[in-house]
């Protein structure tokens, strides 16, 4: 099958090594060019010398558990796998480290194939989605040992914060169970794992026990932080499961915090999915993870970006202003022509 993406090369000098790779998975009804859009990272991943490609999905749509009917030989994650290599293969960035983000249902997706091992990456960053209860199943502690970051808000109105079945209310839900079943969704396979259960399970398989004692004796419970409110904002706490020598694993809990990437653009009203964190820059954590994870996966040492937290305004200014691109489809309540 013909498959398409976007690619943002990040600038090379001669001489210098292949920049790592990040992918950037969009959530449901969107494509690979409004993801870049909408998060900014066709900008700011190169100038912090990530590659980033933005894959799109099948009519707007990722399959974790089947192929849709209409095309049987459909295989999400060998598209991904090859992708990969053909990046590589243009001198774009190197095989490793490789980095798997995605919003909604493409972090659904990217979480489903960390977790079992169907491609491998050094870090995982999911906003506004979790991890399918029948993906669980197949996997109940993650296959791969990776960095894990999740971002979650409790007034997510589109995915439960707590778990449970996805909610698909009103007229965009009905689009939403439309363009799923369209997609190979059988019943009983819109349940979703809770955010907090998520990010235990990724800090157990990097070998951070939760709630028994460690190899050193130690009781690993979570660091955690009231981050600083930006006046009239949503608050933010963020859990942090560490241990030395193992992946890290985060959470961002927005409270009240709505679907969508914090520090983006508000693409539907807040009575529809709730509101979208302003301050807390989702891409600049994403590509400090990233930097991080490179230089230890490069036996480099690791250095903090001057100026950069978590509530930060992006360090490196998107090069234009953030414009939806000609015929970039709505998000993900609308319809997509199929």
């Amino acid at each position: 099958m013909r498959r398409s993406y976007w690619l943002a090369r990040a600038p090379r000098e001669g001489g210098q090594t292949a920049p790592p790779l990040l992918i950037a998975l969009h959530g449901s009804g969107m494509d690979g060019q409004a993801m870049a859009w909408h998060t900014g990272l066709a900008e700011r991943g190169p100038a912090a010398g990530i590659t980033v490609v933005f894959p799109d999905g099948w009519r707007g749509a990722w399959h974790p558990v089947r192929s849709p009917a209409g095309a049987p030989g459909l295989d999400d994650a060998r598209f991904l796998a090859e992708l990969t290599t053909a990046v590589e293969g243009l001198g774009a960035a190197r095989s490793w480290p490789v980095f798997l983000a995605g919003i909604s249902q493409g972090a659904r997706y990217a979480e489903h194939l960390a977790r079992n091992g169907l491609l491998p990456v050094t870090g995982v960053f999911l906003v506004a989605g979790t991890a399918l209860e029948v993906s669980r199943r197949l996997s109940p502690v993650p296959q791969l040992r990776a960095s894990m970051i999740l971002i979650m808000g409790t007034g997510d109105l589109t995915s439960p914060y707590a778990g449970g079945r996805l909610t698909r209310r009103g007229l965009s839900g009905q689009v939403l169970r439309r363009r799923a079943v369209r997609h190979g969704e059988q019943p009983g396979e819109d349940t979703v794992a809770g955010a907090e259960e998520v990010v235990a399970d990724w800090a157990a398989g990097n070998g951070i026990t939760v709630t028994g004692i460690t190899a050193t004796g130690g009781i690993a419970r979570p660091a955690i932080e009231e981050l600083p409110a930006a006046p009239g904002d949503l608050p933010v706490t963020r859990k942090t499961w560490t241990r030395p020598g193992c992946h890290p694993a985060v959470l961002y809990r927005i409270d009240g915090g709505g679907h969508g990437w914090p520090g983006g653009p508000q693409l539907m009203p807040p009575r529809a999915i709730g509101p979208v964190a302003k301050h807390l820059d989702a891409t600049g954590l994403l590509l400090d993870m990233a930097e991080r994870e490179t230089a230890i996966a490069l036996g480099h040492p690791v250095l903090e970006r001057a100026g950069r937290s978590p509530w930060s305004e992006p360090a490196i200014p998107p090069a234009r202003p953030l414009v939806p691109p000609p015929g970039a489809p709505p998000w993900l309540p609308a319809e997509r022509p199929e």
